[in-house]
Order: C-alpha cells, then sequence, then structure tokens
C-alpha cells in the first residue's frame, strides 16, 4: 500500500499534469499561429499553472518512477493535443478544386455555382494542364466546412481532383468564408 501512495499514484498524478500541459501547449501553439492571440494567452495561463503543479512534485524527489511519469505525460500529452487539433478542425482552409474544362469550358462555373448555392464564396480561374484547359475553384470556408464544400463540389463534377491547403492566418473580411 505504501508503494501505491508513495510511488505509482505521484508518477500517475505527474504524467497526467503533464499530458494536460502538453495538450494545452499545443493548443496554444496552434491559436497562436492562427492569429487567435486572446485564446492563446488563456491557453498558456493555464498551460502553465498546470506545468507548475507538475514540476513541483517532481522536483521535491525526483526518482525514477516520477521521471518515468514525467516523460510518459510528454508523450500521451502531444499525442492528445494532435488528436484534439484534428478533431476540433480549427481554423480556415482554402478548398482548390480542379475540373478538366476540355469538353466542357463552363464546367468550373457550374461547381462554383453550386458551392455558392451551399452558402460558401467561390472564386474561378482558368488554367491550362498538360491535357489541354482546366477550371480552377478555390473556396476558403471555416476547416469544418471543407469536407461539404468538396462533396458540392464532386456532385457537378465527380472526377474533379480537390486538395485542402491550411491556412495560417483568419480572414480579415466577413464576406471571405460565407457566400
Amino acid at each position: 500500500m505504501e508503494l501505491l501512495l508513495t510511488v505509482v499514484l505521484p508518477a500517475l498524478a505527474i504524467a497526467g499534469l503533464r499530458m494536460t500541459d502538453v495538450t494545452l501547449n499545443v493548443l496554444r501553439t496552434v491559436f497562436t499561429v492562427r492569429g487567435r492571440k486572446g485564446l492563446a494567452a488563456i491557453f498558456a495561463g493555464a498551460e502553465a499553472g498546470v506545468w507548475l503543479a507538475a514540476a513541483g512534485i517532481v522536483f521535491s524527489d525526483l526518482t525514477g518512477p516520477k521521471a518515468v511519469g514525467y516523460v510518459l505525460g510528454v508523450v500521451a500529452g502531444t499525442a492528445v493535443g494532435g488528436l484534439v487539433v484534428d478533431r476540433a478542425r480549427i481554423g480556415t482552409v482554402t478548398v482548390r478544386v480542379y475540373v478538366d474544362a476540355i469538353e466542357d469550358p463552363s464546367l468550373g462555373m457550374l461547381v462554383a455555382k453550386e458551392i455558392h448555392t451551399g452558402g460558401f464564396a467561390a472564386t474561378t480561374f482558368d488554367g491550362h494542364g498538360y491535357r489541354g484547359p482546366v477550371s480552377m475553384v478555390l473556396s476558403t470556408v471555416r476547416r469544418r466546412d471543407a469536407d461539404d464544400v468538396v462533396a458540392l463540389a464532386r456532385s457537378v463534377a465527380p472526377d474533379a481532383f480537390a486538395s485542402v491547403d491550411a491556412d495560417p492566418y483568419r480572414p480579415t473580411s466577413p464576406g471571405v468564408a460565407r457566400a
């Protein structure tokens, strides 16, 4: 019982605290990169408090199990932080849809119109690929809406090639993400 109270529980507490603090660090970094300074500051404060709690336990008695708990907490926090960012789908992205315009030069406009019908902004560009003319349709949307935009595009052009690019900055005007 003494082993549980003096070795195992403190090591688990350290692992849990470090997992929390590293997860907060990942989120703080994402919000900083995305230009969300207020949220980043809130996460930084929480992260610092949790880190101090973990460090206080570790530095009061640096033993093997506590050090292992510290390291495992960092590992788990990095994994959990990445998972949270992926699941939360934070930020904006630019969806690029490329359609073959050889047989139907208006296909890009039809895709853009469908995206507009879905409530999103879209802009078309004409270009030339190695096989001939293509249309590119761009739509900058919230990350959580990217799959919907691709589905709208493919409802008109099932063979469309789509890519999603992360946008490190928030749109600066309200008309960027929504039509």
